[in-house]
């Protein structure tokens, strides 16, 4: 009974160490993942709207937080989603390109987030629906350093709390 015992607890240990060591081997790869689209391992679709892929991200200027012609047709689309469905609520969040310190990109990645979410509300959704966080550099969609790679890094995600 003892030998039993014992290659049933070696057995079960072999198993939470291969659990374990599968756990870590897909968060590495989700959060190590490089290149256009990557999304930091968050399982959003190419076109944004983290994990349902309803809702398709912005992008911003160089150093800028104000809410272009092309990024409030897309929030107005956005909107046009959200107000089709009156119980989403929506964490937006922004994100900037590797320039600058820390402590700016998180300031700028809230501002960015601000504009967004204040477009949304000036669009009749209610504020009590949205959400806001910065990652500043911290998430990068591209991990380059080239213009289109930081550009595309420059933006305000959408990830749906609740449908």
């Amino acid at each position: 009974m003892k030998a039993i015992m014992t290659t049933m607890k070696s057995v079960l240990a072999m198993g939470l160490v291969a659990v374990a060591l599968t756990g870590c081997a897909a968060m590495k790869k989700k959060d190590g993942a490089e290149g256009a689209g990557a999304g930091y391992g968050t399982g959003e679709s190419s076109s944004g709207g983290i994990g349902l892929g309803t809702l398709q991200r912005v992008y911003f200027d160089f150093d800028r937080a104000n809410v272009s012609g092309e990024a409030a047709s897309v929030l107005k689309k956005n909107a046009d989603v959200m107000k089709g469905n009156g119980k989403m609520r929506v964490l937006v969040e922004g994100h900037c390109d590797e320039r600058g310190t820390n402590e700016y990109n998180i300031a700028l990645g809230e501002r960015r987030a601000k504009a967004t979410v204040d477009y949304l509300v000036s669009l009749g959704i209610a504020r009590s629906r949205l959400e806001m966080k910065s990652w500043g550099e911290e998430r990068p969609l591209d991990t380059g350093s080239s213009e289109s790679a930081m550009s595309s890094n420059r933006r305000a995600e959408f990830v749906v709390l609740a449908k």
